[in-house]
């Protein structure tokens, strides 16, 4: 032992010992292999078994890394600085907690392209999906798909709900627009307004649409022909409709944005405001957008809108993870996980500057 000892310097002491009993039982392997190992004595032998532990070791990290969590986050689009925070979240929490991400969408941003791109996920080893629905119905099929292969699925900021996903992470979209046209109608009691919204099957975009007008019925609107206005979540789209509504309906009081598609182009909404940037400093036009992201907030200072409804899009990557997380790792996960909504106006827009 003690010549095992000095052969072995910083090997664990158990190791030591163990070595020297397998040295003893060599002798007792069948033909050349047995008698082979017994010439080369401790000292040798001691090395030999290092070097089988150094192995072993390494073996063993490789199979951690390989056994290292993997989650995929699709969200509508990539070119989206609203979708940018989610997977700035995403990014942050996957590092915090060790695991993988795959963060990836369509390049053409419909239906058929996110479904592929779903099935495209599920051949890549990972353990959980998040995904912003285009449309959550068409999404049905393969989350059942993906959940009869063992993927956990989490719908983020859209849902569907009648598939098998089991969690939706995100605004609660109907308490949030509630608050929008709560905000709208104490701005303006009545009058001529339009909404613009993004895909209008898509669910969340429904319910927008629902709570706003829960919020506002009773009171003397007229909303104009033609709204709500559908921008397939475009930027360009949505600063044309902004510019030809306020070009068609001069006299418009009020709009709705349930989604901050054409603010995310500050210059370009600006310009399509026109005249009407004025009549909103003077509150003659009111403007109540979804959405606080920076260029918003700042639009906002500055006099281009009126109030802003705010998503957390930034927590959502974080809470998407931990959900993911969470379900990987066999733990109960509540099926609504709301991250709550943000109202920002003038009174205190400077303190979500700040952040």
């Amino acid at each position: 032992m003690k010549v095992l000892r000095d052969s072995c310097g910083n090997i664990d002491p158990g190791n030591v010992k163990r070595l020297s009993i397998c040295h003893r039982l060599i002798e007792f392997l069948p033909g050349s292999i047995g008698a082979l190992l017994v010439k080369v004595g401790p000292t040798r032998f001691a090395v030999f078994f290092s070097s089988l532990l150094l192995l072993a070791g390494i073996t063993n990290l490789a199979d951690a890394q390989e056994k290292k969590k993997t989650f995929a986050v699709i969200p509508v689009q990539l070119a989206n600085p609203f979708f940018a925070e989610i997977e700035r979240g995403a990014k942050e929490q996957s590092a915090k907690l060790g695991v993988n991400l795959i963060y990836t969408a369509s390049a053409t941003s419909d239906q058929a392209g996110q479904v592929q791109v779903f099935r495209d996920v599920m051949t890549r080893g990972v353990n959980g999906i998040a995904i912003a629905p285009v449309n959550g119905e068409v999404l049905v099929g393969v989350i059942g798909e993906a959940r009869k292969r063992g993927i956990s699925v989490v719908m983020m900021n859209g849902d569907s709900p009648h598939s098998e996903r089991q969690a939706y992470v995100g605004t609660d979209q109907l308490t949030a627009s509630r608050k929008a046209g709560e905000v709208f109608r104490s701005l303006l009691p009545k009058g001529k307004y339009a909404v613009l919204t993004g895909n209008i099957a898509a669910v969340d975009m429904q319910q927008r649409l629902q709570g706003f007008k829960e919020s506002i019925t009773g009171a003397d609107y007229t909303e104009v022909a033609g709204s709500p206005f559908p921008c397939n979540d475009d930027l360009k789209t949505a600063v044309q409709i902004v510019q030809d509504v306020l070009t068609k309906y001069p006299d418009l009081d009020g709009f709705y944005f349930a989604g901050g598609w054409p603010m995310f182009a500050p210059e370009a909404y600006v310009k399509a405001l026109g005249r009407h940037a004025a009549d909103i400093k003077s509150k003659k036009l009111v403007i109540v957008s979804f959405d606080t992201l920076p260029e918003q907030l700042t639009l906002l200072k500055e006099g281009y809108a009126s109030v802003l409804i705010g998503q957390r899009p930034y927590k959502i990557g974080i809470e998407v993870i931990n959900t993911l997380n969470d379900l990987a790792t066999g733990k109960k996960v509540p099926p609504v996980v709301d991250t709550g909504t943000d109202v920002v106006d003038q009174s205190n827009v400077d303190q979500y500057l700040k952040k």
